[in-house]
């Protein structure tokens, strides 16, 4: 075989071999909801792989990476505890029985979010340049001064790397509205941040929770994570074949 046909041979396998359609604002964006590129390149495979295998197993996704077990364990553990990444159950209509499955919809409510901020802080812009094109000789009246507000958008610009959106600020000035303080708010902040989940919906869920219980104080707040992990502590030493289970984080149910 002439080297020709080896190289239309392998043209035509290659593009009969399958495609795998990524997000072009997936691959763009990546970066700035926290997944590395190792985390990525699992995250790859695993679409890779769906349609014939939606739940490929670790040796598999390590093989093709050429990484090890333990690594691809520590990626999917990080990709599922920042709920970017779920395993779900489903029912195989062909072999008759329940299997798992990796599911996304996590990782595409992030990608959403964002593309939300930008496209908001981007008609914000656009708003701006316009108003300065129609009345460039207008001075804005300036809005009455809030310390609690203003510190509140430095304290999450700072935190978040980036400008709030107008969306965000209203956010912050509701959440003052409803009596939670400066000091819950930038807690819940916290919290959301070491967790690795910074979204304004799973901080609306921690200062909720928070309010349902009628904690008020940082002091509540952590008197009431004491007893928890106390409760937590005693559930570790009941017998093991009851199926107790513990988690790390009391909040992540509420992250929609």
């Amino acid at each position: 075989m002439n080297k020709v046909n080896v190289y239309g041979s392998f043209t035509q396998a290659l593009f009969f071999s399958g495609v795998v359609s990524i997000p072009k604002y997936l691959l763009t964006h990546y970066t700035k909801i926290g997944i590395s590129d190792h985390e990525m390149m699992v995250i790859i495979q695993i679409l890779c792989e769906s349609e014939s295998n939606p739940y490929p197993s670790i040796a598999t996704l390590a093989g093709r990476m050429n990484a090890s077990s333990s690594n691809i364990e520590e990626d999917l553990g990080g990709l599922v505890e920042r709920k970017l990444l779920t395993i779900e159950r489903y029912w195989n209509p062909v072999e008759l029985k329940w299997g798992n499955s990796y599911s996304f919809v996590g990782l595409i409510d992030e990608l959403a979010e964002l593309w939300a901020i930008e496209r908001s802080q981007q008609l914000e812009e656009e708003r701006v340049l316009k108003q300065n094109q129609v009345s460039p000789n207008i001075t804005p009246l300036p809005n009455p001064t809030n310390p609690a507000m203003e510190n509140l958008v430095q304290t999450f610009e700072q935190e978040l790397g980036r400008l709030l959106t107008r969306l965000e600020c209203e956010n912050l000035d509701r959440w003052l509205s409803s009596h939670f303080t400066e000091e819950l708010i930038i807690e819940a902040l916290r919290r959301g941040v070491s967790a690795g989940i910074r979204n304004f919906r799973y901080l609306d869920s921690i200062l909720r929770e928070w309010e349902k219980k009628g904690l008020r104080t940082r002091a509540e707040i952590e008197a009431e994570d004491a007893n928890f992990q106390s409760r937590q502590e005693k559930k570790t030493t009941k017998p093991k074949n009851k199926g107790s289970k513990t988690t790390s984080n009391k909040y992540e149910n509420f992250y929609l």
